[in-house]
């Protein structure tokens, strides 16, 4: 188990490896990523106007400014180190950044009607209190939308290797590998994917069966279910404004390659 110094040793590290990852992004790219993420999560008008959301683990905020287009009537973006395009949130005041850890969320339970994160708890040094606090979260009737890496497959196995290298045993180091990025000119979704998969300190797993028992049954949501993936066909005007889509999970080369894929699940909790 780690000690609290050796937490806020790894937080501050992740944080630092994501804060500049979004600085490369264009203003479409940017667009485009906060569009896309909302459709991966089965969010539109509907699910969001008039509600008050937390997105934990916001990193650059475009998700949050497509919350406010879809009419939420409050968003919190919240992060390690927040790192939005504030140029763009001039038409979207009910948006508001603060800084923190998941693992001690400062705000008092039952504060908001949608609880998202996606991307963010398989990097935490303690998965199980970081959805404890989100589940608190939650008001009475509201939701909980979580998204997290799957295990299996022979991707996921690669990067297992590669990080043998990266992390357990650093010999091709990070600033090493930025270098590179930068001499390739790689596009910042690939550059981003790059460190994340081979340098955040951290990288948990999981399978759909363990996400519903581990966490929403335990926490007694209901209404499990797993949000399926955009559709190749669907996600396509997403991939040509060089957004990061995450692939049909449902295809047999998807699964073989891929494993259980990116997983998002949503629950609800139930009324008092």
């Amino acid at each position: 188990m780690m000690t609290n110094d050796q937490r806020q040793q790894v937080e501050s590290k992740t944080g630092d490896l994501y804060s500049d990852c979004w600085d490369y992004l264009t203003d479409d790219q940017w667009l485009a990523q906060g569009e896309l993420l909302a459709d991966q999560l089965g969010l539109d008008e509907a699910q969001v106007a008039g509600k008050s959301v937390f997105d934990g683990g916001c990193g650059h905020g475009a998700f949050d400014y497509r919350l406010a287009k879809l009419g939420a009537k409050e968003v919190v973006g919240f992060d390690l180190k927040p790192n939005p395009k504030m140029s763009l949130f001039a038409d979207a005041p009910q948006v508001r950044f603060v800084q923190g850890s998941l693992l001690e969320i400062p705000f008092p339970d039952a504060s908001f009607d949608l609880v998202v994160t996606s991307g963010v708890v398989h990097h935490t040094a303690d998965p199980d209190k970081v959805f404890a606090e989100l589940a608190r979260l939650v008001k009475p009737g509201g939701r909980l939308i979580m998204g997290v890496y799957g295990k299996y497959g022979l991707f996921p196995w690669s990067c297992w290797l590669a990080r043998l290298f990266t992390v357990k045993l650093p010999m091709i180091r990070e600033p090493f590998m930025r270098k590179v990025c930068d001499r390739l000119k790689l596009d910042p979704i690939w550059r981003y994917q790059v460190l994340d998969y081979l340098y955040v300190p951290i990288l948990h797993r999981f399978t759909p069966k363990g996400i519903r028992e581990r966490f929403f049954e335990k926490h007694g949501f209901k209404n499990i279910e797993r949000i399926r993936n955009l559709p190749p066909e669907r996600a396509s005007s997403y991939v040509n404004r060089n957004a990061s889509y995450t692939y049909d999970y449902t295809s047999l080369s998807s699964r073989i390659l891929f494993g259980h894929g990116f997983i998002t699940i949503r629950g609800d909790k139930p009324s008092a």
